[in-house]
């Protein structure tokens, strides 16, 4: 009874960050050269960004699943139902992963001063609004929209 409970809050703490009070950027953005360019926000959509599938997910439901089923049946049969606990329990963990590390976003399209027009989609907060003036920020490692 312990181990699936061990098991379930690992995979819990695994996808866990603590906030931080600064921003934080991601290791490929450390000391690349990155630029700017000014715009203002002509659209915003709201969007749900996909979540993460890993093997905390699959291994997570997989070993549960499999505990889960462990008293059903006698000889073959819990093997057997332990085998198909075990690909449920997978499949299910890799779905619940998915959706607990979805994060809501905003894809921003925005007119550059230079002439051109991007679109931008990132995590939100924050949220911007048609009119606000931007910096973008490109490089490696993607994009970001910031308020100047």
């Amino acid at each position: 009874m312990l181990i699936p409970l061990a098991v379930g809050c690992a995979g819990l703490f695994a996808g866990c960050t603590f906030p931080s009070k600064t921003p934080v950027v991601s290791r490929q953005q450390v000391n690349q050269v990155r630029h700017i360019e000014y715009g203002t926000i002509q659209k915003t959509d709201a969007v749900v960004i996909a979540g993460q599938n890993s093997v905390v997910g699959t291994y997570g439901g997989g070993a549960m699943g499999a505990a889960s089923a462990g008293g059903v049946g006698h000889g073959v049969g819990t093997d057997m139902a332990r085998v198909g606990g075990a690909v449920v329990g997978a499949v299910g963990g890799q779905a619940v992963e998915e959706v607990v590390t979805r994060k809501n976003g905003l894809m921003l399209t925005i007119k550059l001063e230079n002439g051109g027009s991007v679109v931008v989609t990132q995590t939100a907060p924050p949220v911007f609004y048609v009119g606000d003036r931007v910096a973008v920020i490109s490089g490696p490692g993607g994009a970001q929209v910031t308020l100047p």
